[in-house]
């Protein structure tokens, strides 16, 4: 059987790795763009290719933060609680986030829509029976398919789902373990 925590301990590792590189790579551009618009050489398409960079880093840093539960939280509540009613918020609150994310994948879905483009015959075909252009859009500068640099949604999609899949397992194991028969005996 798979093992959810090993699973998202290994993509967390891998995300990480990915957003420092992206951040140097959005650091080399804004650099690289300094110095062309001050050679009076600008080169426009680093802007937006910059802009793109910084949105996959915000994505993959999101999930980052999914895994080691630091997402935005107001904790107010929460630290006002006993140790075991903070156990079953956190089991509420890893619910509300998987499914969240369970409808982002579910809307995700219907964008994409990967059924119908494989039963359509060609880019042209698809977007004229789902009036949805977004395998055909070019970016503004770049002249790259936006789908490209839209790809990072679904992947992040997946990978918070395993987290919070992951985190909401752990915070399951944690309340059964407080409310278990032997801690039960000892209070």
């Amino acid at each position: 059987m798979l093992n959810v925590k090993i699973i998202s301990d290994r993509i967390v590792r891998f995300e990480q790795e990915c957003a420092g590189g992206l951040i140097a790579i959005v650091f080399g551009l804004l650099i690289a763009n300094v110095l062309t618009r001050l050679l009076k050489l600008p080169i426009y398409w680093i802007d937006e290719l910059a802009i793109f960079v910084m949105i996959w880093a915000a994505f993959v840093g999101t999930s980052i933060s999914i895994y080691h539960r630091e997402h935005i939280a107001v904790t107010l509540l929460f630290d006002g609680l006993s140790e075991k009613n903070r156990n079953v918020l956190r089991v509420f609150v890893d619910l509300l986030l998987l499914s969240f994310l369970l409808i982002l994948a579910w809307l995700l879905w219907r964008w994409f829509d990967p059924i119908l483009l494989l039963q359509s015959e060609s880019l042209e075909a698809f977007s004229q029976v789902d009036f949805n252009f977004i395998y055909q859009e070019p970016t503004t500068t770049i002249g790259v398919k936006n789908i490209w640099f839209w790809m990072i949604m679904p992947i992040f999609c997946v990978t918070s789902l395993i987290h919070a899949t992951s985190n909401l397992t752990e915070s399951i194991k944690k309340k059964a373990n407080f409310v278990s028969p032997k801690n039960a005996e000892g209070n």
